[in-house]
Protein backbone atom coordinates (compact mmCIF):
# COMPACT_ATOMS: atom_id res chain seq x y z
CA UNK A 1 0.00 0.00 0.00
CA UNK A 2 2.66 2.78 1.26
CA UNK A 3 4.58 1.84 -2.55
CA UNK A 4 1.41 2.36 -4.73
CA UNK A 5 0.88 5.65 -2.23
CA UNK A 6 4.64 6.69 -2.93
CA UNK A 7 3.73 6.03 -6.74
CA UNK A 8 0.67 8.19 -7.37
CA UNK A 9 2.77 11.01 -4.94
CA UNK A 10 5.61 10.42 -7.62
CA UNK A 11 3.37 10.66 -10.77
CA UNK A 12 1.51 13.70 -9.82
CA UNK A 13 4.46 15.56 -9.07
CA UNK A 14 6.00 14.80 -11.80
CA UNK A 15 2.87 16.33 -13.28
CA UNK A 16 2.51 18.93 -11.47
CA UNK A 17 5.83 19.87 -12.12
CA UNK A 18 5.37 20.30 -15.77
CA UNK A 19 2.43 22.74 -14.86
CA UNK A 20 3.91 24.97 -12.60
CA UNK A 21 7.64 25.50 -14.24
CA UNK A 22 7.65 29.39 -14.72
CA UNK A 23 4.58 29.98 -13.20
CA UNK A 24 4.61 30.33 -9.37
CA UNK A 25 1.25 31.51 -8.92
CA UNK A 26 -1.66 31.53 -11.83
CA UNK A 27 -3.89 34.97 -11.62
CA UNK A 28 -7.96 34.22 -12.07
CA UNK A 29 -8.66 35.51 -15.71
CA UNK A 30 -12.45 36.33 -14.29
CA UNK A 31 -14.42 37.05 -11.16
CA UNK A 32 -15.39 33.13 -9.58
CA UNK A 33 -18.46 34.84 -7.97
CA UNK A 34 -20.26 35.61 -11.33
CA UNK A 35 -22.81 38.22 -11.65
CA UNK A 36 -23.76 37.77 -15.08
CA UNK A 37 -27.61 37.27 -15.61
CA UNK A 38 -28.50 33.89 -17.83
CA UNK A 39 -31.70 31.77 -18.41
CA UNK A 40 -31.77 28.56 -20.30
CA UNK A 41 -34.92 26.79 -21.20
CA UNK A 42 -33.73 23.45 -23.37
CA UNK A 43 -34.73 20.22 -24.60
CA UNK A 44 -33.41 17.31 -22.93
CA UNK A 45 -32.19 14.32 -24.91
CA UNK A 46 -29.09 11.81 -24.14
CA UNK A 47 -27.53 8.88 -22.93
CA UNK A 48 -25.81 7.95 -19.45
CA UNK A 49 -24.15 4.57 -20.49
CA UNK A 50 -25.54 2.00 -18.15
CA UNK A 51 -28.89 3.39 -17.82
CA UNK A 52 -30.19 4.24 -21.11
CA UNK A 53 -31.37 7.05 -23.43
CA UNK A 54 -33.77 9.50 -21.91
CA UNK A 55 -35.46 12.96 -23.33
CA UNK A 56 -37.46 15.79 -21.70
CA UNK A 57 -36.80 19.57 -21.14
CA UNK A 58 -34.80 21.40 -18.35
CA UNK A 59 -34.71 25.10 -17.28
CA UNK A 60 -31.68 27.08 -15.37
CA UNK A 61 -31.88 30.76 -14.22
CA UNK A 62 -28.13 31.92 -13.43
CA UNK A 63 -26.77 34.82 -11.08
CA UNK A 64 -29.96 35.63 -9.89
CA UNK A 65 -30.91 38.86 -8.48
CA UNK A 66 -27.43 40.05 -9.46
CA UNK A 67 -26.47 37.82 -7.08
CA UNK A 68 -24.31 34.56 -7.51
CA UNK A 69 -27.42 31.93 -6.83
CA UNK A 70 -28.26 29.77 -9.43
CA UNK A 71 -31.55 27.78 -9.53
CA UNK A 72 -32.22 24.54 -12.57
CA UNK A 73 -35.03 22.03 -12.69
CA UNK A 74 -35.06 18.99 -14.90
CA UNK A 75 -37.74 16.13 -16.04
CA UNK A 76 -36.73 13.42 -18.39
CA UNK A 77 -38.02 9.99 -18.71
CA UNK A 78 -37.20 7.18 -21.41
CA UNK A 79 -35.25 4.06 -20.23
CA UNK A 80 -35.39 5.79 -17.05
CA UNK A 81 -37.38 8.38 -15.51
CA UNK A 82 -35.82 11.32 -13.22
CA UNK A 83 -36.65 14.80 -12.10
CA UNK A 84 -35.17 17.34 -9.78
CA UNK A 85 -35.02 21.01 -8.92
CA UNK A 86 -31.70 22.17 -7.25
CA UNK A 87 -30.45 26.04 -5.74
CA UNK A 88 -26.62 26.21 -6.08
CA UNK A 89 -24.48 28.97 -4.96
CA UNK A 90 -26.61 30.76 -2.43
CA UNK A 91 -24.69 32.74 -0.29
CA UNK A 92 -25.48 33.00 3.56
CA UNK A 93 -21.88 34.91 4.27
CA UNK A 94 -20.80 36.58 0.59
CA UNK A 95 -17.90 35.22 -0.91
CA UNK A 96 -17.36 32.97 2.38
CA UNK A 97 -20.02 30.68 3.20
CA UNK A 98 -22.12 29.21 0.41
CA UNK A 99 -24.92 26.81 0.71
CA UNK A 100 -26.27 24.57 -1.96
CA UNK A 101 -29.29 22.15 -2.24
CA UNK A 102 -31.48 19.98 -4.18
CA UNK A 103 -33.85 17.20 -4.83
CA UNK A 104 -33.73 14.47 -6.89
CA UNK A 105 -36.23 11.88 -7.73
CA UNK A 106 -35.86 8.59 -10.11
CA UNK A 107 -36.94 5.43 -11.67
CA UNK A 108 -33.95 3.23 -13.00
CA UNK A 109 -32.69 0.07 -14.14
CA UNK A 110 -29.28 0.27 -14.39
CA UNK A 111 -27.12 -2.84 -15.59
CA UNK A 112 -25.18 -4.11 -12.64
CA UNK A 113 -21.98 -6.42 -12.98
CA UNK A 114 -19.85 -8.17 -10.76
CA UNK A 115 -17.07 -6.71 -8.89
CA UNK A 116 -13.64 -6.79 -9.95
CA UNK A 117 -11.94 -4.93 -13.87
CA UNK A 118 -12.12 -8.92 -14.96
CA UNK A 119 -16.02 -9.06 -14.53
CA UNK A 120 -17.44 -10.61 -17.77
CA UNK A 121 -19.41 -7.62 -19.52
CA UNK A 122 -22.81 -10.48 -20.12
CA UNK A 123 -22.80 -11.78 -16.82
CA UNK A 124 -25.40 -8.95 -15.72
CA UNK A 125 -28.43 -8.45 -13.63
CA UNK A 126 -31.13 -5.70 -14.42
CA UNK A 127 -32.79 -4.05 -10.68
CA UNK A 128 -35.50 -2.13 -11.46
CA UNK A 129 -34.78 0.95 -8.86
CA UNK A 130 -37.02 3.81 -7.50
CA UNK A 131 -35.71 6.25 -4.51
CA UNK A 132 -35.72 9.80 -3.62
CA UNK A 133 -32.87 11.78 -2.28
CA UNK A 134 -32.62 14.93 -0.98
CA UNK A 135 -28.81 16.55 -0.68
CA UNK A 136 -27.30 19.50 0.95
CA UNK A 137 -23.96 20.87 1.09
CA UNK A 138 -22.17 24.17 3.14
CA UNK A 139 -18.99 25.38 1.46
CA UNK A 140 -16.29 27.48 3.44
CA UNK A 141 -14.43 29.06 0.79
CA UNK A 142 -11.76 31.86 0.89
CA UNK A 143 -9.37 33.54 -2.01
CA UNK A 144 -11.75 33.65 -5.02
CA UNK A 145 -12.66 29.66 -4.36
CA UNK A 146 -9.10 28.98 -4.25
CA UNK A 147 -9.45 27.23 -1.11
CA UNK A 148 -12.76 25.33 0.10
CA UNK A 149 -13.96 23.13 2.80
CA UNK A 150 -17.23 21.55 2.79
CA UNK A 151 -19.76 19.49 4.42
CA UNK A 152 -22.26 17.04 2.47
CA UNK A 153 -25.24 15.00 3.28
CA UNK A 154 -27.16 13.36 0.78
CA UNK A 155 -30.34 11.51 3.30
CA UNK A 156 -32.64 9.76 0.49
CA UNK A 157 -34.16 6.46 0.33
CA UNK A 158 -34.78 3.73 -2.20
CA UNK A 159 -36.08 0.38 -3.49
CA UNK A 160 -35.79 -2.41 -5.67
CA UNK A 161 -39.29 -3.07 -7.67
CA UNK A 162 -37.88 -5.73 -9.46
CA UNK A 163 -34.53 -7.48 -10.46
CA UNK A 164 -34.03 -9.44 -13.72
CA UNK A 165 -31.07 -11.72 -14.79
CA UNK A 166 -29.49 -11.29 -17.82
CA UNK A 167 -32.10 -13.54 -19.57
CA UNK A 168 -34.87 -11.47 -18.68
CA UNK A 169 -36.20 -13.58 -15.96
CA UNK A 170 -37.36 -11.71 -12.81
CA UNK A 171 -36.07 -12.79 -9.65
CA UNK A 172 -39.10 -13.50 -7.51
CA UNK A 173 -37.35 -13.74 -3.84
CA UNK A 174 -35.99 -9.88 -3.50
CA UNK A 175 -36.71 -7.37 -1.05
CA UNK A 176 -39.13 -4.77 -2.31
CA UNK A 177 -39.01 -2.57 1.30
CA UNK A 178 -37.59 1.18 1.35
CA UNK A 179 -34.28 1.51 2.73
CA UNK A 180 -32.92 4.24 3.62
CA UNK A 181 -29.63 6.35 4.12
CA UNK A 182 -27.79 9.26 5.16
CA UNK A 183 -23.90 9.41 4.11
CA UNK A 184 -22.07 12.20 5.02
CA UNK A 185 -19.11 13.77 2.83
CA UNK A 186 -16.73 15.99 4.28
CA UNK A 187 -13.84 17.39 1.38
CA UNK A 188 -11.49 19.93 0.44
CA UNK A 189 -10.19 21.82 -2.52
CA UNK A 190 -7.29 23.63 -3.37
CA UNK A 191 -7.92 25.28 -6.92
CA UNK A 192 -4.62 27.17 -8.48
CA UNK A 193 -5.81 27.36 -11.49
CA UNK A 194 -6.92 30.14 -13.61
CA UNK A 195 -10.70 29.66 -13.94
CA UNK A 196 -12.77 27.20 -11.29
CA UNK A 197 -15.43 26.71 -14.45
CA UNK A 198 -12.84 26.58 -17.51
CA UNK A 199 -9.62 26.08 -16.44
CA UNK A 200 -6.50 26.39 -18.57
CA UNK A 201 -3.81 26.96 -16.64
CA UNK A 202 -2.43 25.59 -13.16
CA UNK A 203 -3.88 22.68 -10.98
CA UNK A 204 -6.49 21.73 -8.45
CA UNK A 205 -6.59 19.00 -5.55
CA UNK A 206 -9.34 16.95 -3.80
CA UNK A 207 -9.79 15.40 -1.45
CA UNK A 208 -13.05 14.00 -0.13
CA UNK A 209 -14.07 11.22 2.21
CA UNK A 210 -17.54 9.79 2.97
CA UNK A 211 -18.07 8.72 6.44
CA UNK A 212 -19.32 5.14 7.66
CA UNK A 213 -23.19 5.50 7.64
CA UNK A 214 -24.44 1.80 8.11
CA UNK A 215 -27.51 0.81 10.43
CA UNK A 216 -27.96 -3.06 9.53
CA UNK A 217 -25.64 -5.60 11.63
CA UNK A 218 -24.54 -8.00 8.44
CA UNK A 219 -23.01 -4.98 6.68
CA UNK A 220 -19.93 -3.48 7.10
CA UNK A 221 -19.20 -0.13 8.23
CA UNK A 222 -16.26 1.44 6.24
CA UNK A 223 -14.73 5.24 4.92
CA UNK A 224 -14.38 5.88 1.41
CA UNK A 225 -11.39 8.56 0.80
CA UNK A 226 -10.83 9.98 -2.97
CA UNK A 227 -8.38 11.74 -4.11
CA UNK A 228 -8.24 13.88 -7.28
CA UNK A 229 -5.42 15.60 -8.71
CA UNK A 230 -5.76 17.67 -12.30
CA UNK A 231 -2.96 19.61 -13.77
CA UNK A 232 -4.35 22.00 -16.84
CA UNK A 233 -1.05 23.31 -19.37
CA UNK A 234 -1.67 25.78 -22.02
CA UNK A 235 -0.83 25.10 -25.53
CA UNK A 236 -0.51 27.67 -28.23
CA UNK A 237 -2.85 30.92 -27.94
CA UNK A 238 -5.99 29.17 -26.02
CA UNK A 239 -6.00 25.54 -26.34
CA UNK A 240 -5.16 23.06 -22.75
CA UNK A 241 -4.19 19.71 -21.82
CA UNK A 242 -5.63 18.70 -18.93
CA UNK A 243 -3.89 15.72 -17.06
CA UNK A 244 -5.85 13.72 -14.42
CA UNK A 245 -5.11 11.45 -11.30
CA UNK A 246 -8.01 9.77 -9.04
CA UNK A 247 -7.77 7.41 -6.15
CA UNK A 248 -10.33 5.88 -4.17
CA UNK A 249 -9.94 3.63 -1.16
CA UNK A 250 -12.54 1.92 1.38
CA UNK A 251 -11.03 1.39 4.70
CA UNK A 252 -13.68 -1.17 6.80
CA UNK A 253 -13.85 0.04 10.75
CA UNK A 254 -16.71 -2.65 11.12
CA UNK A 255 -16.69 -5.59 9.48
CA UNK A 256 -20.01 -6.98 8.76
CA UNK A 257 -21.15 -10.97 7.95
CA UNK A 258 -18.75 -12.95 5.64
CA UNK A 259 -20.58 -16.28 6.70
CA UNK A 260 -21.92 -17.53 3.59
CA UNK A 261 -24.62 -19.75 4.82
CA UNK A 262 -25.95 -17.13 7.31
CA UNK A 263 -26.39 -14.68 4.60
CA UNK A 264 -27.67 -17.07 2.35
CA UNK A 265 -30.87 -17.44 4.85
CA UNK A 266 -30.97 -13.38 5.22
CA UNK A 267 -30.29 -11.76 1.42
CA UNK A 268 -30.55 -15.28 -0.34
CA UNK A 269 -32.68 -15.92 -3.43
CA UNK A 270 -34.89 -18.68 -2.03
CA UNK A 271 -33.92 -21.37 -4.84
CA UNK A 272 -35.22 -24.33 -2.97
CA UNK A 273 -38.89 -22.93 -4.50
CA UNK A 274 -37.48 -24.72 -7.68
CA UNK A 275 -37.81 -27.85 -8.69
CA UNK A 276 -34.39 -29.93 -8.73
CA UNK A 277 -32.96 -28.92 -12.27
CA UNK A 278 -31.75 -26.33 -14.49
CA UNK A 279 -33.79 -23.66 -13.28
CA UNK A 280 -32.34 -24.00 -9.46
CA UNK A 281 -29.17 -24.61 -10.89
CA UNK A 282 -29.12 -21.28 -12.78
CA UNK A 283 -30.74 -19.28 -9.48
CA UNK A 284 -28.01 -21.44 -7.10
CA UNK A 285 -25.40 -19.71 -9.61
CA UNK A 286 -26.45 -16.33 -9.53
CA UNK A 287 -27.35 -16.51 -5.83
CA UNK A 288 -23.63 -17.48 -5.29
CA UNK A 289 -22.39 -14.55 -7.03
CA UNK A 290 -24.59 -12.15 -4.98
CA UNK A 291 -23.63 -13.48 -2.16
CA UNK A 292 -19.93 -13.52 -2.73
CA UNK A 293 -20.37 -9.55 -3.77
CA UNK A 294 -22.06 -8.99 -0.44
CA UNK A 295 -18.83 -10.82 1.76
CA UNK A 296 -16.21 -9.38 -0.52
CA UNK A 297 -18.58 -5.68 0.20
CA UNK A 298 -17.74 -6.51 3.93
CA UNK A 299 -14.46 -7.72 4.26
CA UNK A 300 -12.90 -5.17 2.03
CA UNK A 301 -15.25 -1.99 1.76
CA UNK A 302 -16.33 -0.38 -1.94
CA UNK A 303 -14.62 2.36 -3.19
CA UNK A 304 -15.63 4.78 -5.85
CA UNK A 305 -16.42 3.06 -9.17
CA UNK A 306 -14.85 3.87 -12.70
CA UNK A 307 -17.17 4.00 -15.84
CA UNK A 308 -20.28 5.72 -16.71
CA UNK A 309 -19.82 10.35 -17.29
CA UNK A 310 -16.67 10.92 -15.31
CA UNK A 311 -14.15 8.54 -15.68
CA UNK A 312 -13.21 5.51 -18.49
CA UNK A 313 -16.22 7.01 -20.55
CA UNK A 314 -16.45 4.10 -23.08
CA UNK A 315 -17.81 1.61 -20.00
CA UNK A 316 -21.38 1.65 -18.18
CA UNK A 317 -21.78 3.76 -15.67
CA UNK A 318 -20.34 2.15 -12.05
CA UNK A 319 -18.71 -0.67 -14.22
CA UNK A 320 -15.71 -1.65 -12.40
CA UNK A 321 -15.35 -1.43 -8.39
CA UNK A 322 -13.87 -3.25 -5.71
CA UNK A 323 -11.91 -1.88 -2.45
CA UNK A 324 -9.67 0.06 -4.42
CA UNK A 325 -9.81 2.15 -7.92
CA UNK A 326 -7.08 3.93 -9.54
CA UNK A 327 -7.86 5.90 -12.72
CA UNK A 328 -5.43 8.29 -14.87
CA UNK A 329 -6.18 10.17 -18.36
CA UNK A 330 -5.05 13.23 -20.63
CA UNK A 331 -7.32 14.93 -22.80
CA UNK A 332 -6.50 17.92 -25.16
CA UNK A 333 -8.83 20.52 -25.55
CA UNK A 334 -8.60 23.13 -28.53
CA UNK A 335 -10.77 25.93 -27.88
CA UNK A 336 -11.97 27.34 -31.07
CA UNK A 337 -13.48 30.59 -29.89
CA UNK A 338 -12.53 32.80 -26.65
CA UNK A 339 -14.74 35.21 -26.64
CA UNK A 340 -17.70 36.70 -24.03
CA UNK A 341 -20.42 37.14 -26.20
CA UNK A 342 -23.99 38.02 -24.85
CA UNK A 343 -27.28 36.00 -26.73
CA UNK A 344 -30.59 36.84 -26.40
CA UNK A 345 -32.86 34.17 -28.47
CA UNK A 346 -36.29 34.87 -26.18
CA UNK A 347 -35.73 30.61 -24.63
CA UNK A 348 -31.95 31.77 -23.66
CA UNK A 349 -30.35 34.90 -22.18
CA UNK A 350 -26.53 34.71 -21.35
CA UNK A 351 -22.83 34.69 -21.98
CA UNK A 352 -20.83 32.19 -24.52
CA UNK A 353 -17.59 32.46 -23.54
CA UNK A 354 -16.53 29.29 -26.12
CA UNK A 355 -16.72 26.62 -28.06
CA UNK A 356 -14.01 23.51 -27.75
CA UNK A 357 -13.00 20.30 -29.25
CA UNK A 358 -11.54 17.52 -27.09
CA UNK A 359 -9.57 14.39 -27.88
CA UNK A 360 -9.07 11.85 -24.66
CA UNK A 361 -7.34 9.11 -23.53
CA UNK A 362 -8.01 7.14 -20.21
CA UNK A 363 -6.74 4.17 -18.21
CA UNK A 364 -8.16 2.66 -15.34
CA UNK A 365 -7.98 -0.18 -12.65
CA UNK A 366 -9.82 -1.57 -9.54
CA UNK A 367 -8.91 -4.19 -7.15
CA UNK A 368 -9.53 -5.44 -3.54
CA UNK A 369 -5.97 -6.11 -2.45
CA UNK A 370 -3.22 -3.58 -3.09
CA UNK A 371 -1.15 -6.29 -4.80
CA UNK A 372 -3.36 -7.23 -7.53
CA UNK A 373 -3.94 -3.36 -8.55
CA UNK A 374 -2.14 -3.49 -11.23
CA UNK A 375 -2.38 -6.31 -12.98
CA UNK A 376 -5.34 -5.52 -15.07
CA UNK A 377 -6.52 -2.26 -16.53
CA UNK A 378 -9.14 -0.95 -18.87
CA UNK A 379 -8.84 1.81 -21.15
CA UNK A 380 -10.96 4.25 -23.44
CA UNK A 381 -10.50 6.94 -25.72
CA UNK A 382 -12.76 9.39 -28.04
CA UNK A 383 -13.68 12.81 -29.11
CA UNK A 384 -15.76 15.54 -27.50
CA UNK A 385 -17.35 18.71 -28.23
CA UNK A 386 -18.27 21.35 -25.29
CA UNK A 387 -20.34 24.54 -25.54
CA UNK A 388 -18.96 26.75 -22.70
CA UNK A 389 -21.43 29.18 -21.06
CA UNK A 390 -21.27 31.34 -18.10
CA UNK A 391 -22.21 29.43 -15.20
CA UNK A 392 -22.34 25.89 -17.35
CA UNK A 393 -20.36 23.26 -19.58
CA UNK A 394 -22.19 21.74 -22.16
CA UNK A 395 -20.91 18.38 -23.05
CA UNK A 396 -21.02 15.96 -26.08
CA UNK A 397 -18.46 13.00 -25.87
CA UNK A 398 -18.08 9.95 -28.32
CA UNK A 399 -15.96 7.15 -26.87
CA UNK A 400 -14.54 3.84 -27.52
CA UNK A 401 -12.89 0.97 -25.84
CA UNK A 402 -12.40 -2.71 -24.71
CA UNK A 403 -16.22 -2.77 -24.67
CA UNK A 404 -17.15 -0.47 -27.57
CA UNK A 405 -18.85 2.50 -27.91
CA UNK A 406 -20.75 5.05 -25.92
CA UNK A 407 -22.32 8.13 -26.48
CA UNK A 408 -22.81 10.76 -23.14
CA UNK A 409 -24.71 14.50 -23.12
CA UNK A 410 -23.51 15.60 -19.85
CA UNK A 411 -23.42 18.82 -18.08
CA UNK A 412 -20.00 20.08 -17.23
CA UNK A 413 -16.33 19.10 -17.14
CA UNK A 414 -14.64 14.73 -16.83
CA UNK A 415 -13.28 13.73 -14.04
CA UNK A 416 -15.27 15.29 -11.40
CA UNK A 417 -15.50 14.58 -7.54
CA UNK A 418 -19.75 14.45 -7.55
CA UNK A 419 -22.01 13.79 -10.61
CA UNK A 420 -25.65 13.39 -10.10
CA UNK A 421 -25.81 10.20 -12.08
CA UNK A 422 -23.58 8.71 -9.12
CA UNK A 423 -24.12 10.88 -6.13
CA UNK A 424 -23.08 8.64 -3.24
Amino acid sequence: MYALMRAIIVVFALMMALVSVGNAAVDRRRDQFGKDFGYYLYPIAGEIPGLGTASGAGASVLNMGGSDADFTGYYIEGDFRAKGVALLDYHIRPKRLVFDIGYNDYLVAPTVYDRGILSDPKDVIYPKAEGQYLLGQLTLTYDQRRYEFYARILAGRERLRQVLDKDGTAFENIDTDWDTHKPISLGATVDLTDDRLDPRHGMRAEFSTRLPSNNSADQSEYFVNDLNLTGYIPFRRWDTLALNLFYSRAVVTRRGETDFATLQASSGLDCTRYPVGSQRDECLATEAKHINNLIANNRYGTASPLGGTQRLRSFDNYRFYAAQALSYGIEYRWNLTDEHTPFDIFIAKGIRTGIQLAAFWERGMVADRSGDLFDSSRTSYGIGFRLILSGVVIRLDFADGDEGQQSQLFITYPWSMFSVDNPA
